[in-house]
């Protein structure tokens, strides 16, 4: 279970304008781009995203994760002789973050991929296994207007996100969003925390009203070539999920003492 963790800025942290314009960089007086601090959205008035939100969250599991990497690294990365005890560590944190990297690319590529897809581009061959059935999975729905990619902003709450895909189904409006997973053969995939949540947060933003709308998160495994899972959120479960993240938006304003809200 997530717990309340009040945190520095962090360097991913996601800004935009109310207009929903990206504004993840600011331009140096001396030349090139800098990370947006949360200095910077107080001055421009910017919204945090819904992921940077749930920054504020501490999630246990996953840093019992980072921890047995770093242990796991630790063992496999040999001190050198009279190596300083800071470089030594430096090396042993990067090497614990080389799995983290690799399935973060991973995931991204295969995101773009699938993006571009949808626009008919033909996806690279080692992205053919992961890409091809999301794709057939996607078409199966049915789905009409689709939108990729909306920039989503809920000024009343202060925040906005990207949304990989929103459409109809019917009467329904529909928020998918895709997650590469590692996954385990007989092993049932189940959503992170906050994973409706975030889900919630997009469907108020963009539809205004969670009544008649449908989420889903589309989880493409990356050590299963071709298995496709969703878990799927009716509007009971999003109200229900939104409550709570309207909660954290609050709690967020408090931490950071900026409410971003028009």
């Amino acid at each position: 279970m997530a717990t309340l963790e009040k945190k520095q800025d962090l360097s991913d942290s996601h800004w935009y304008s109310r207009d929903g314009v990206p504004a993840y960089k600011m331009l140096k007086k001396d030349g090139g781009e800098r990370n947006t601090t949360l200095r910077d959205a107080r001055k421009h008035g910017l919204l945090p995203s819904v992921t940077t939100i749930f920054n504020i969250m501490a999630k246990p599991e996953l840093d019992k994760w980072k921890l047995s990497k770093a242990v796991e690294a630790a063992m496999l990365v040999d001190r050198d002789q009279g190596e300083p005890q800071d470089r030594y560590i430096d090396r042993v944190i990067e090497r614990s973050r080389e799995e983290v990297t690799q399935a973060a690319n991973l995931g991204t590529r295969i995101h773009d991929a699938i993006d571009a897809a949808c626009d008919g581009v033909e996806p690279e061959e080692d992205l053919r296994p992961y890409v091809e059935p999301a794709m057939k999975s996607l078409s199966s729905l049915g789905l009409s207007d689709i939108r990729r990619e909306d920039v989503v902003v809920n000024a009343a709450q202060g925040y906005a996100g990207r949304v990989d895909l929103l459409a109809r189904f019917g009467n329904s409006n529909i928020v998918i969003d895709f997650k590469t997973r590692k996954t385990t053969e007989g092993q049932k995939v189940t959503p992170y925390e906050f994973q409706a949540m975030q889900i919630a947060a997009y469907g108020m933003a963009a539809f205004g009203s969670l009544e008649f709308t449908h989420g889903a998160n589309v989880y493409i495994s990356t050590t299963e070539p071709g298995r496709i899972e969703t878990a799927a959120y009716d509007p009971k479960q999003l109200m229900s999920e939104y409550e709570a993240f309207k909660s954290m938006c609050a709690i967020w304003r408090y931490l950071k003492n900026y409410d971003p809200r028009s």
